[in-house]
């Protein structure tokens, strides 16, 4: 099986149908219920990255990154948001998340990203170096509100040589 990137822009109908289809075999909570129509969550990323089975042609793993900023000391920091991780139930325990996070980091890092921010379980995205944070603040538009300390994950993306702030870091808009 190999990984193939798109940028969500190119994506097409039929490869937009698998994505749903893989998207709704995965999240099955009743928040996800948009799964069933579109292929994201909140709003579209930029890239896509995903593996289909060489025997049925369906796709079986996908990942997609947000180019995002967050703000530290209200200065920019550009980030790739992770989201919509899946793989099919079938074909889980193979190792396909790493290697898709493999492949978008290295993208991430062309792109000129600084850290890679997901929220996800530590048991499936440690092994890939990211680590859980606690000075993650969502903010509103408005960003009259104080902001929601919100739990996440952050890795440094290689050669950009930069430490995660130990001070507060915002995201200012909709999580990915």
């Amino acid at each position: 099986m190999t990984i193939e990137y798109i940028k969500d822009s190119a994506v097409e109908e039929t490869l937009n149908q698998q994505l749903i289809t893989l998207l709704s075999a995965c999240f099955t909570k009743p928040s996800d219920e948009r799964f069933k129509t579109q292929r994201y969550y909140n709003e579209m990323p930029a890239h896509r990255w995903y593996i289909k089975d060489s025997t049925s042609n369906r796709l079986v793993a996908h990942l997609a990154v947000h180019e995002k900023h967050v703000y530290h000391n209200a200065k920019p920091i550009v980030i790739g948001g992770i989201a919509e991780v899946c793989v099919h139930p079938e074909h889980r325990g193979q190792g396909y998340v790493k290697q898709l996070l493999e492949h978008a980091h290295i993208k991430m890092a062309q792109l000129g990203m600084q850290y890679s921010i997901l929220f996800g379980r530590d048991e499936v995205y440690s092994s890939s170096g990211y680590k859980r944070v606690t000075n993650f603040f969502l903010m509103d538009k408005s960003m009259l509100m104080p902001g929601t300390n919100i739990s996440a994950m952050v890795r440094p993306i290689p050669l950009q040589g930069r430490a995660w702030p130990t001070s507060r870091v915002e995201l200012r808009g909709l999580t990915f």
